[in-house]
């Protein structure tokens, strides 16, 4: 993997979550040792897996996180019809199966509606990659035996008003594997976190496990003093979106004796952001970037010398408009030619690959328009054709680019502009 650094420019912004991590009764001991800037002692959390180098929360993906260095998988807990937990993060199997397919006539119901025999008949590879065909919707289970004595755990119970007793039943399986108090693994981190936005399924789990911490999600910003204050009367740490704090909130929270964990940080600029600012934890989506990063190695080792240089979300007029979409510009930073053909983009949540066409060549010092709507293609702009707008143009996003052989060669973070 590589990505090129580069000046923030304009750095990002997004609507993300924040997590506020909990234990039932006293803090969890030894968290003030976790508190700290030194990039080394700071644990990478892939959020649900290698999530942008496979398909996202399948065995594949958290497979490849391991290899990467992560010392945290990520995922979400969701109850099948008959019972079984599975690792799933949309409310519906329509966005990362081929439901529409395999059951048609129900493709648009909740997850819990579905036994896991029928869950288990559908493809949840191809729709990020044709040559992940056949990879199945994981079970906790799965990843429970995947990741044990190799790294910790970080599992949301996700929209448990889908999944009546999810909690419970976690809990069950947790403490059958031993996941039953806050043992930390080598790498300091937790080898089990729970959390969620639903503060009930949440209790409910803790009167199954009471040692086991907790997270609670909230909101993107650092809690003011008096909220750190009360909870660090019962908690051992808050997370937080870099992109919407700074170094002072992540001293106060240091200051209240809670530890410091990362909303998901893709870009160098964002991990050196979250790095600078004093997070004790890394949640990301490339975990072998963020680790690279935080370790001070070089985060392109097999640069080729493309580089996304700007991102125009929201052009004058429809952004969607025949010659002039929304487009991602791309800059050969070399002295040479160099060829992307088969060369492709996806937004921040993976969901959609941008491509372009071959025998594109990007001469020396020169940009490439990759639009994402139809227009005529020439030397300097090709068009993909899309109806539909993708760029987030309202807070921002992050674009990775990949090449042929589907190494990611660059991440950019970009803020859109205000309306």
């Amino acid at each position: 993997m590589r990505v090129r650094r580069r000046g923030w420019g304009i750095p990002v912004a997004a609507a993300v979550s924040a997590v506020v991590t909990v234990v039932v009764g006293n803090a969890v001991p030894g968290a003030e040792e976790r508190v700290g800037r030194e990039g080394r002692d700071v644990p990478v959390v892939a959020h649900r897996g290698a999530s942008r180098e496979g398909p996202e929360e399948t065995v594949t993906a958290y497979r490849e996180a391991l290899a990467q260095g992560a010392e945290v998988l990520e995922g979400d807990v969701q109850l099948t019809a008959d019972g079984e937990l599975i690792l799933l993060h949309d409310d519906t199997l329509e966005r990362t199966t081929d439901v529409e397919e395999v059951f048609p006539e129900r493709a648009s119901a909740n997850v819990g509606e579905f036994t896991l025999a029928e869950i288990r008949r559908l493809d949840a590879g191809s729709w990020h990659r044709p040559e992940f065909a056949g990879q199945r919707v994981p079970t906790v289970e799965e990843v429970l035996r995947l990741s044990r004595g190799r790294a910790g755990l970080s599992l949301e119970l996700k929209e448990p008003g889908n999944s009546p007793g999810v909690a419970t039943r976690l809990a069950a399986l947790l403490e059958e594997y031993g996941y039953d108090g806050d043992d930390r693994t080598r790498d300091g981190a937790w080898k089990i976190m729970v959390h969620s936005r639903d503060q009930g399924a949440l209790r409910e789990f803790a009167r199954e496990l009471p040692e086991v911490p907790i997270a609670y999600l909230t909101g993107g910003a650092m809690p003011a003093d008096a909220e750190l204050a009360a909870l660090a009367e019962w908690t051992v740490g808050v997370f937080a979106d870099p992109r919407l704090t700074s170094a002072t909130d992540v001293d106060r929270a240091h200051e209240a004796g809670l530890v410091a964990y990362s909303d998901p940080v893709d870009s160098p600029e964002q991990l050196d952001m979250a790095l600078d600012q004093g997070y004790d934890h890394l949640v990301t989506n490339v975990p072998e970037l963020a680790a690279r990063v935080r370790d001070g190695r070089n985060p392109e080792p097999r640069a080729a010398g493309v580089v996304v240089d700007h991102v125009v979300p929201n052009p004058s007029g429809d952004d969607m408009q025949p010659e002039r979409s929304e487009y991602i510009a791309l800059r050969n930073t070399t002295r040479r030619p160099l060829d992307v053909g088969g060369h492709y983009l996806r937004d921040g949540a993976g969901n959609v690959r941008v491509f372009i066409g071959e025998g594109y060549v990007i001469p020396p010092g020169s940009l490439l328009r990759v639009h994402l709507g139809p227009g005529t293609n020439s030397p300097t702009d090709y068009h993909n054709g899309y109806s539909t707008a993708i760029l987030n143009n309202t807070v921002g996003d992050t674009v990775l680019y990949y090449n042929e052989r589907h190494e990611i060669e660059d991440v950019h973070s970009y803020l859109a502009p205000p309306r």
